[in-house]
């Protein structure tokens, strides 16, 4: 993987926002891209499949073999454990996901988090770097199957010529245009939708009515399923089709990467990672439920007393459960630190969009630059 500099497009600005990327600011950005080999390629969709498939038997083994945990470290209702478990055995399909990979310096992806349940980027991985790649590197190549993938699982997951809600926040701009975006995949695939707030979704006797008063049966949601079990546990267990699908609530926490490493801890994939302070050695402290590299920390733990903290990230996110992932030191690319955003979509790998930073800890302030195969 090489980093490159590339003049950006003289009229990139008014080309992404027709296409409905008008939350861009200063985060798209075009005056570098990442170069791939087809080598390089084959072994992140590799490591893409293999991770899912750890994944999934990680949510098999709490869901049926440890419920528990999902009470004592997620802090869940036993009434929402119970509709977990029925959304697991009813085979609730998901739509997407993403992989968070960190190549170590031998150039294997590392598992950093998998956010399964509202990840971000996707329009800008999926359309936007497709049209920059065919402006500026036409004869090049791109790992980026996302949207053909996305508007075949809409077929794959409902019955057709049937509708759809979309909801979020939509004083949120990035979250309007992610929920636009799928939106016209949907339409794409054949679906009728409807993009709403979720907070005007209004909860009747087990089931969600939209401000027009049409009963909302298959609904997509871009919000977090542990703010919904907070604030709405009776909404979790309404009469709804939802996408994602609540088992996706065992995925998307960072418990579970202790789950990983506890199942496969030979895997080239799987980082060391615990659920109380190691004795010695240099971790990465996360919450179990935090975003865009919120309240993320270094800390070299010389004994069970001392520890000295060597960077840390602010964020609302500093309370509840936390988690200890060894510490890999990243690879620099021109100053730039990258992480590769691997997605999943239908259950198989889609295609990446890279995000870098420069500091290690990839946050709210990280970039997002494309790539090209060759």
């Amino acid at each position: 993987m090489e980093r490159k500099y590339v003049s950006p497009r003289f009229d990139y600005k008014e080309k992404i926002e027709a296409l409905g990327f008008d939350f861009h600011g200063d985060y798209w950005r075009e005056e570098a891209y990442y170069r791939f080999t087809s080598e390089e390629i084959e072994r992140l969709e590799e490591a893409t499949a293999e991770a899912y498939r750890m994944y999934c038997e990680a949510a098999a083994y709490i869901i049926e073999r440890n419920p528990e945990w999902m009470e004592r470290f997620l802090q869940l209702p036993p009434e929402v454990c119970h509709r977990i478990r029925e959304s697991w055995d009813a085979d609730e399909l998901s739509l997407y996901g993403r992989f968070d990979f960190m190549l170590d310096e031998k150039g294997v992806p590392r598992i950093l988090e998998f956010n399964a349940d509202t990840p971000t980027s996707l329009l800008e991985a999926s359309v936007i770097q497709w049209q920059w790649k065919e402006d500026v590197f036409p004869e090049c190549d791109q790992y980026n199957g996302i949207h053909e993938g996305l508007v075949q699982s809409w077929k794959d997951i409902f019955p057709m010529e049937s509708d759809i809600h979309f909801a979020g926040v939509l004083e949120n701009h990035e979250d309007t245009g992610t929920l636009q975006y799928l939106a016209s995949t949907a339409m794409e695939a054949g679906y009728s939708t409807r993009v709403l707030d979720i907070n005007d979704m209004d909860l009747q006797d087990g089931c969600f009515y939209d401000p027009s008063g049409e009963r909302i049966e298959q609904c997509f949601k871009l919000y977090p399923w542990e703010w919904m079990v907070d604030e709405s546990p009776e909404g979790c267990l309404a009469s709804v089709k939802w996408l994602e699908p609540i088992w996706k609530l065992v995925m998307s926490n960072k418990a579970i990467l202790t789950t990983l490493f506890e199942l496969f801890p030979h895997s080239p994939y799987v980082l060391p990672c615990f659920l109380s302070r190691p004795e010695a050695g240099i971790y990465c402290k996360k919450p179990v439920f935090a975003r865009e590299g919120h309240n993320v920390s270094v800390v070299e733990i010389r004994n069970w007393e001392e520890h000295t903290l060597l960077r840390e990230t602010a964020g609302d996110y500093n309370k509840g459960a936390y988690v200890y992932q060894l510490y890999v030191k990243p690879t620099a690319y021109s100053g730039r630190y990258p992480v590769i955003g691997s997605w999943i979509v239908g259950g198989e790998p889609a295609g990446i969009g890279i995000r870098e930073n420069r500091t290690e800890i990839t946050d709210n302030l990280s970039e997002f630059v494309p790539h090209v195969i060759y």
